[in-house]
């Protein structure tokens, strides 16, 4: 009796024993390199060099627009909710001593970090030497280089730095140079081109879960088939009651350790590589149904952006305008929305709780997958000489051209472009979004 009494208590000690529960090491880079993360592959974000584009035959770069993602930042406030509350769960679990009480104070949320400063510099810096011979001989001019940003800090600071890049030694002030430039931005709530999101109809039925019906019929089973069994797993490893919907939150968690530390030992190491992804197509899921093609609605939601941008060109092409080049920097669901209204980047198939891995690992067209930290999207104007004086549009996500659907290989007609657009151009955005 004792011996099996002695059993029976090394059996309870192993099944409880913490050091014995799946942990799984990782590196940041291959973390990052699989994009699973809002971070960009390591071998883009700083390096300096960019190779000057070349112009297709008899054309001339004439106008440069630019809408990018603000660099990394803090967490949101909802997210440092959700770590506040895992800090309670895992209280007493021993291997999470270490790191799990919440290191991100509310007072930082959204806020841009070091690196997200050093991310649009580079990108700065690409953008003169990929441009090189379009901003030859190209002095600032508020009236000739626009920079505009939403009202938010962290794209403020970013399209800051990002002109240090583009203009850095070009100046008079201090001893480096630096060139002071002009970056407006209007209240956020009047802000259809750069924060879209505050559209009455949008918020009232596209994001609200309890409104939206194509998000509720996804995600709730996903939750329940994929997340839940996750949430089973740890609160039987760690001896623990783990609420389903905190799942994600881990996965966000480790995104920002290793954002903001460079570590993946802490919340990354509870998730195998398949719940990793999993965790991640929760967020495809939602952002697929909130900002991009799984809900009818955002197909407009680009309207004031791209009316926006055609008024500019045809303005510039018609002499009445002096602007060069258009330089914007807002968000990741401006940027998911604007592709959308274009038509950029869509999957054959919908993305639904039962998509096979496979498909999963393979996806191109996610906010996570797409849309990192200072991720640029620029639409370059061309002039070419000819009998019609031709002028065509080029898109570029990240300086990979973008095949704009209706067109023609990847310069397209700019009366084609307009014609693509349609009625998107000149849309009543008050009127779209009024919401009973």
């Amino acid at each position: 009796m004792q011996f099996l009494y002695s059993v029976f208590v090394f059996a309870l000690f192993i099944s409880y024993n913490p050091t014995i529960c799946h942990r799984y090491n990782y590196t940041p880079e291959e973390l990052i390199n699989n994009h699973l993360f809002f971070l960009e592959p390591g071998k883009n974000v700083f390096s300096p060099y960019a190779e000057p584009i070349s112009y297709p035959d008899k054309c001339e770069l004439k106008q440069l627009h630019l809408n990018t993602r603000h660099g990394s930042r803090y967490p949101e406030w909802g997210d440092i909710l959700e770590y506040d509350e895992l800090e309670k769960v895992f209280a007493n679990v021993t291997i999470a001593k270490e790191w799990y009480k919440n290191p991100f104070p509310m007072s930082k949320q959204f806020q841009l970090i070091e690196r997200g400063e050093l991310e649009a510099y580079f990108d700065g810096i690409q953008c003169r030497k990929r441009y090189a011979k379009f901003w030859e001989g190209l002095k600032y001019d508020p009236e000739v280089i626009k920079f505009q940003s939403s009202a938010t800090s962290r794209t403020g600071m970013s399209a800051m730095a990002f002109s240090e890049g583009v203009f850095n030694g070009m100046g008079s002030l201090d001893t480096c140079k630096s060139q002071p430039v002009y970056i407006s931005s209007i209240p956020s709530e009047q802000d259809s081109v750069l924060q879209p999101y505050y559209c009455t109809r949008f918020n009232q039925t596209v994001m609200n879960i309890d409104k939206n019906q194509y998000l509720q019929e996804q995600i709730y089973p996903y939750g329940n088939q994929t997340i839940k069994p996750i949430a089973e797993r740890l609160s039987k490893e760690y001896n623990i009651t783990l609420d389903p919907k905190l799942v994600p939150a881990i996965f966000t968690y480790c995104q920002f350790w290793v954002t903001l530390y460079n570590r993946t030992d802490t919340w990354c190491s509870l998730l195998s590589p398949e719940e990793l992804l999993r965790c991640r197509y929760y967020y495809d899921i939602t952002y697929y149904y909130s900002l991009s093609y799984g809900h009818p609605f955002n197909k407009r939601m680009g309207c004031a952006y791209y009316t926006q941008l055609v008024n500019e060109v045809d303005s510039y092409l018609n002499g009445s305008s002096s602007v060069r080049a258009d330089l914007k920097d807002s968000h990741g669901f401006t940027l998911m929305l604007d592709l959308t209204s274009l038509g950029l980047l869509k999957e054959k198939f919908n993305l639904t709780a039962d998509l096979p891995l496979e498909k999963i690992k393979n996806l191109r067209s996610t906010i996570y997958t797409t849309i990192h930290w200072s991720t640029t999207l620029y639409f370059e104007i061309y002039v070419c000489s000819g009998d019609n004086n031709d002028v065509k549009v080029r898109a570029l996500l990240d300086f990979e051209p973008l095949p704009i659907p209706g067109c023609d290989g990847e310069y397209c007609d700019w009366k084609k472009f307009k014609e693509i657009l349609g009625d998107q151009i000149g849309c009543d955005w008050d009127e779209m979004c009024a919401y009973p």
